[in-house]
């Protein structure tokens, strides 16, 4: 019985550990696609402000890419629209990511 638990507990873990990296690789295909000719394909900016090494709070790019912020300019004013809440903690947790 414990045999199985420690084998239930490994693959939970394998699954879980994979699914990181996939949420990583759809954060970064999200930001190419939705984020990318503003920001730049490596957060470098363009016509947006660079992300990378942003001091914003891995929340506060949820916040603004799922509720909108009126303070910022657009598309920011509203929230990025066709992104599921998973997509958008992908996009946020990929932002911080940039170095």
């Amino acid at each position: 019985m414990m045999k199985h638990l420690k084998i239930a507990v490994f693959v939970l873990a394998l699954f879980a550990l994979t699914g990181l990296g996939v949420a990583q690789d759809d954060g970064q295909a999200l930001f190419k696609q939705k984020c990318a000719a503003c920001h730049g394909p490596n957060g470098e900016g363009k016509i947006g402000p660079a992300l990378k090494d942003t001091k914003l709070s891995e929340d506060d790019v949820l916040l603004t890419l799922s509720k909108g912020n009126e303070a910022k300019k657009a598309p920011h004013k509203k929230p990025i629209a066709g992104l599921t809440d998973e997509q958008v903690k992908a996009v946020a947790h990929y932002v911080k990511s940039l170095k």
